[in-house]
């Protein structure tokens, strides 16, 4: 799993360092200010790491070039490649290090490029053991838009016509998601797989029909079945999530990365998502996510001062001169400062006056 991360002149930010990620690590702000960009950043590092842990002996390749790959199918940069991903205007190269905890407790990797670099990482060393294989993790990264409707799209771009417009975040998400489902077994995931299909009382499953090839899902509820361009966008954000489940690529020692989990599900189904995500992370998935919805944020903070469960919280925001910064905190001590909060408490402050003819 991910325990230490920094990085130098990436997009937006001058520098970022966290120290000991937490089982939760949620990273809020208004929008533009770099939460999904940190997403794939530590995606692309964490999935080109899986990658290459298990098919380097096959390729025979280094981990700068499973790197360099996944960097440019996630972030899909235009004519100048990696380098726009380059801080502008820094007069310095990105630079990352990143350290994670295994079987030894020190692999690392670190790389750095400069604004001219196109498709391939020179500057890149590491330290990764490879000769533990039953101890490896998986990474899955669910964007913010569902993929379920998507699904033959984004695959014969990908695979028909060798396109990008669907970024590896999409692609490596089908590519899960197409594993058959097994029987589950006894344990906590199994327990959750319930409530989360329990929150719209039904289910999506895969689809064994004769036109499964061209309705790869579909949702089913009591003996009525919908295709997914009829069913709700919260259904089928929460149906990507058991459905992984299911075919068991969301289990122990998944890294999970999740982009505005929330998005399209109301308030109570947020509430309930959170309190889910949790259990995740007490069965051994260690979530990454993005949000800029208070009922997230403050049910997170609720379960964790509830459980004294440690939840990290990078809170992002501009200055008065427009430049990123950052602040980190465990919010199970309480929520940090930030533009989303204090809009929030703004919203409530405005009411309590307008009851109060004030």
């Amino acid at each position: 799993m991910i325990r230490n991360l920094k990085i130098k002149n990436f997009q937006g930010f001058e520098d970022i360092e966290v120290k000991n990620f937490t089982p939760i690590n949620i990273i809020i702000g208004e929008n533009d200010t770099g939460k999904t960009g940190i997403l794939k950043l530590l995606y692309s590092i964490a999935k080109s790491y899986e990658d290459f842990y298990f098919k380097e002996a096959y390729f025979e390749r280094n981990y700068s070039t499973f790197l360099s790959e996944k960097l440019l199918n996630t972030f899909q940069p235009m004519k100048n490649g990696l380098g726009e991903l380059v801080k502008k205007g820094s007069n310095g190269k990105l630079e990352v290090s990143i350290q994670f905890h295994d079987v030894r407790p020190d692999n690392f990797i670190r790389f750095s490029f400069g604004d001219s670099t196109v498709k391939r990482i020179i500057d890149c060393e590491y330290d990764i053991d490879l000769n533990h294989k039953d101890n490896a993790y998986n990474t899955l990264f669910i964007p913010s838009k569902e993929v379920l409707t998507a699904f033959r799209a984004i695959a014969i771009t990908r695979e028909q016509f060798g396109m990008s417009g669907f970024d590896d975040t999409y692609y490596d998400l089908i590519l899960a998601l197409r594993v058959p489902a097994q029987e589950l077994s006894v344990n906590l995931l199994n327990k959750l797989n319930e409530d989360l299909e329990n929150l719209f009382e039904g289910v999506i499953v895969q689809n064994s029909s004769s036109h499964g090839d061209k309705l790869p899902f579909i949702f089913k509820k009591g003996n009525t079945e919908f295709t997914m361009p009829l069913t709700a966008e919260g259904i089928k954000k929460i149906g990507i999530l058991t459905t992984l489940i299911r075919n068991r690529k969301l289990t122990q020692n998944t890294i999970l990365f999740m982009d505005e989990p929330e998005t399209a599900l109301h308030p109570r189904a947020v509430r309930n998502l959170a309190e889910m995500i949790v259990d995740m992370s007490k069965a051994g998935v260690q979530i990454f996510l993005s949000s800029h919805n208070y009922f997230m944020i403050k049910q997170l903070a609720i379960i964790a001062k509830k459980r004294k469960s440690d939840i990290n919280c990078i809170s992002l925001k501009k200055n008065v001169d427009k430049q990123l910064e950052y602040d980190i905190q465990n919010i199970k001590d309480g929520l940090p400062n930030n533009p989303i909060i204090e809009e929030a408490l703004q919203m409530f402050n405005e009411d309590i006056q307008t009851v109060l003819g004030i």
